[in-house]
C-alpha cells in the first residue's frame, strides 16, 4: 500500500464519485435509447447522403463535441488549477530545493554526452529533408496554407474532420491536437519536427526517471541511460511515428509517461498535486487512441487488486479486514471511473453519428494479423520472470508488472481491432513498456551487489556492447528494418518535393513562352486541385478516371468538362508507383521531361508528342 496519502481528504466525499456513476450511467442509457431509436425509426430522419441529412449530422457532430470539449478544459482547468496549489503548499512545507530545469539540463549534458550526440543527430535526421509532402499530410494538412499565413489561431478543418467529424467509429478526438495547437503558431514542417524531437527526447527522461522511481536504488548511470536511449530511439516504430507528425502514438506514449510518473510519485509521496495530475493525464491520455484507456485503467486497477490482497493475506485473522474501497484507494476509484466517462462520450460522440451514416467500421477489411520481433520475446520473457518470482513470493507485484499486463492487453486488442505488427507505428507504445522492462532486466544486471562494484567504465561498455546486439540481431532479423524505414520515408518525401518543384518550374517557363499547360494525373494521386497543385500555374488541371476511362477536368479552363489529351500537355506522376499511369499512356506517344530515379517509385513528368493509331 502507498504510504499515507493526503489527497483523499481534500477530493470531496464518496457522494461525488457515486453522482458522477449515477449521472453518466444516465447519459449513457439515454445515449442508446436515442442510437436504439435511430436504428428502429430511420425513416423518419433524412437520409444521411441527403443535403438536409449532412447537415442534421454535421450540427450534431458540431454541438456535441463542442459541449464535450468544454466540459473538458473545464475539467481539466480545473485539475491544472489544483495541481498548481498543491505544489505550492507543498513547496513551503518541503525544505528540499531542487534544482532548476536548466541546471538539470546542463548537469545531464555533462554527465551523459555520447547519449546528448545521440539525441542531437537524431532530432538533425527528424529535421533534414521533411516537407508537407508526404502521405496522409497531402490531405490532412491542405487547408493550413489557404489562409496564406496570416490566420493564425484559427481552427483547421482538415484536423477537425479527422478527429471530430468521423463516422465509422473511430474515436479519438484528441489525436493529432498538439500538432494542429502547434500550427497556429508556426507553419513551418521544420518547426514542428522539432517539437516531434522535444517530445521523444521528453518520453525517453521520463522512460528513466520511471526506471528510477521504481525501486529503492542508485541513479542510473550513463551506461545505463545510453542503453535506454539507444532501445528507445533505434526501432521502425519509433522512426515511423517520430520522423513523421502524423501519428497520435507520439503523444500518446509522452501522455502515459507523465501519467505514469505522476502515480508512481504519487504511491511514494501520497502529494496531492501528483493526484491531481495522475488524474489529468489519465483523462487526456484516454482520448488520443481508441484503445489507449486499457494503458491507463489496467495499472492502477492491478494494482489495486494485488494490494487488497496481498492486505489481506497480511492480516488474515483480523476481523476487520482491507475493503477495496478504503479511501487510501481514492485515486484508484477515480481512475476506474474513467471507462465509464469513456463510454458515455464514445456512446455520444461517435456510435449514434456512425449508426445514422451507416458508412461501415474504419477496421472494415483488416488483415488481424500478428507479427513478432525480437523485443516482444526480450519483453515477454522478462514479464515471464517476474511473474514466475512474483508467484513463488520472491518479489511483491509492482507498478511494472502492472503496466506489464496493460501492454499486453494493449497488443491483443490492436491485433483485435486491426494488426499487431510490433515493428509498425501503431505498436509504438507496447515498444516503449518492452523497451522500459529490457532495460530494467539490464539494471538488475549491472546494480552493485553485496562485495561487488561493477565499474562505469566497465558498466559503459557493456551497454555499448548490449545496446549493439539487440539493434542488430533486430535488424537482421526483423521483416522491416529501423535504417529501411527512415530511407523509405526520406525518399518518398525528397522525389515528391522535387518532381512538384519540377513540374513548377516547367509549366512557368512555358507560359514565359508564350504557351499554355495543361497537366493530367491520375485520379488517385493524393495531389490534387485542392491539394498543392492548384499552385502551379497550369491552364487546365486534368484527372484520368479510370472507372469511366475518361479524363476530366477538374481545375481551370473548362472546369468539369470531358477531354482528350493533346500534343504538348503535361502527364505528371507525382506520389505513386509510375504503373498507376500506364492507362493514361496506352494511347500516347510520351517523351520523359523529368524522371527522379530509376526505380518504379519516383516522379515522373512526360510530355505528350502524339497519339497512336
Amino acid at each position: 500500500m502507498r504510504d499515507q496519502p493526503k489527497a483523499f481528504a481534500s477530493l470531496g466525499k464518496a457522494i461525488t464519485l457515486k453522482r458522477l456513476f449515477i449521472m453518466l450511467t444516465m447519459i449513457s442509457t439515454m445515449g442508446l435509447g436515442l442510437w436504439a431509436w435511430i436504428q428502429q425509426y430511420r425513416h423518419f430522419l433524412p437520409t444521411p447522403d441527403s443535403k438536409a441529412g449532412r447537415a442534421l449530422q454535421h450540427q450534431y457532430q458540431g454541438t456535441a463535441h463542442d459541449i464535450w470539449l468544454i466540459l473538458l478544459l473545464i475539467v481539466a482547468g480545473y485539475l491544472i488549477s489544483k495541481i498548481y496549489i498543491s505544489k505550492q503548499k507543498e513547496a513551503e512545507e518541503s525544505k528540499h530545493n531542487s534544482k532548476g530545469a536548466v541546471q538539470s539540463c546542463l548537469q545531464f549534458i555533462r554527465n551523459n554526452p555520447i547519449t546528448t550526440v545521440i539525441f542531437a543527430a537524431y532530432t538533425v535526421a527528424m529535421i533534414a529533408g521533411t516537407t508537407y509532402l508526404y502521405k496522409d499530410m497531402v490531405g490532412w494538412y491542405a487547408d493550413l496554407v489557404d489562409g496564406y499565413f496570416l490566420d493564425n489561431f484559427s481552427l483547421k478543418g482538415s484536423f477537425i474532420r479527422e478527429t471530430m467529424r468521423r463516422t465509422d467509429y473511430r474515436f479519438f478526438p484528441l489525436a493529432h491536437q498538439d500538432i494542429h495547437i502547434l500550427s497556429w503558431f508556426s507553419i513551418q514542417i521544420k518547426t514542428w519536427m522539432l517539437f516531434s524531437a522535444a517530445e521523444l527526447i521528453g518520453t525517453v527522461l521520463l522512460c528513466i526517471k520511471f526506471l528510477n522511481n521504481l525501486e529503492k536504488q542508485d541513479q542510473a548511470r550513463a551506461g545505463t541511460i545510453l542503453f535506454i536511449t539507444s532501445l528507445l530511439l533505434i526501432h521502425p516504430s519509433t522512426g515511423t511515428a517520430f520522423f513523421h507528425v502524423i501519428y497520435c502514438e507520439r503523444m500518446l506514449c509522452l501522455v502515459f509517461m507523465l501519467y505514469i510518473n505522476a502515480y508512481l510519485d504519487h504511491s511514494r509521496t501520497g502529494h496531492l498535486s501528483s493526484f491531481y495530475s495522475t488524474l489529468l493525464w489519465a483523462l487526456i491520455g484516454i482520448f488520443i487512441k481508441d484503445i489507449s484507456i486499457l494503458l491507463f485503467v489496467i495499472p492502477p486497477t492491478s494494482l489495486w487488486i494485488a494490494d487488497v490482497i496481498h492486505q489481506r493475506r497480511q492480516t488474515p485473522h483480523e476481523t476487520q479486514s482491507v475493503s477495496p474501497f478504503s479511501p487510501h484507494y481514492r485515486l484508484e476509484h477515480w481512475i476506474c471511473s474513467l471507462p465509464l466517462v469513456f463510454i458515455c462520450s464514445y456512446i455520444i460522440l461517435a456510435l449514434i453519428p456512425s449508426s445514422y451514416a451507416a458508412e461501415g467500421a474504419y477496421n472494415n477489411g483488416a488483415s488481424y494479423y500478428i507479427f513478432l520481433d525480437l523485443r516482444f520475446y526480450l519483453f515477454a520473457l522478462v514479464a515471464a520472470s517476474r511473474a514466475i518470482a512474483i508467484a513463488k513470493e520472491r518479489i511483491r507485484f509492482n507498478f511494472l508488472d502492472a503496466i506489464n499486463i496493460a501492454a499486453f492487453a494493449y497488443a491483443i486488442s490492436l491485433s483485435c481491432v486491426y494488426e499487431f505488427d510490433s515493428t509498425s507505428y501503431l505498436a509504438l507504445p507496447f515498444q516503449l513498456i518492452a523497451s522500459i522492462n529490457i532495460a530494467w532486466a539490464w539494471i538488475q544486471l549491472t546494480k552493485k551487489k553485496k562485495g561487488q562494484i561493477i565499474k562505469h567504465k566497465k558498466e559503459f561498455l557493456g551497454a555499448i556492447i548490449a545496446s549493439t546486439t539487440i539493434l542488430t540481431t533486430d535488424h537482421m532479423t526483423s521483416k522491416n528494418t529501423f535504417i529501411a524505414n527512415i530511407v523509405e520515408q526520406k525518399t518518398e518525401q525528397l522525389y515528391i518535393q522535387s518532381t512538384y518543384e519540377k513540374l513548377d518550374e516547367i509549366t512557368r517557363k512555358i507560359r514565359e513562352e508564350g504557351n499554355h499547360a495543361n497537366i493530367i494525373i491520375h485520379e488517385q494521386s493524393r495531389l490534387s486541385a485542392y491539394r498543392h497543385l492548384n499552385r502551379i500555374p497550369y491552364r487546365a488541371l486534368i484527372e484520368y478516371i479510370p472507372s469511366k476511362e475518361q479524363f476530366i477536368i477538374k481545375d481551370g479552363e473548362n472546369k468539369g468538362k470531358i477531354y482528350s489529351p493533346m500534343r504538348g500537355d503535361l502527364v505528371a506522376n507525382l506520389d505513386k508507383s509510375i504503373d498507376l499511369i500506364d492507362p493514361i499512356l496506352e494511347n500516347l506517344e510520351t517523351e520523359i521531361i523529368y524522371r527522379h530515379n530509376p526505380t518504379k517509385k519516383t516522379g515522373l513528368i512526360l510530355k505528350i508528342t502524339g497519339t497512336k493509331r
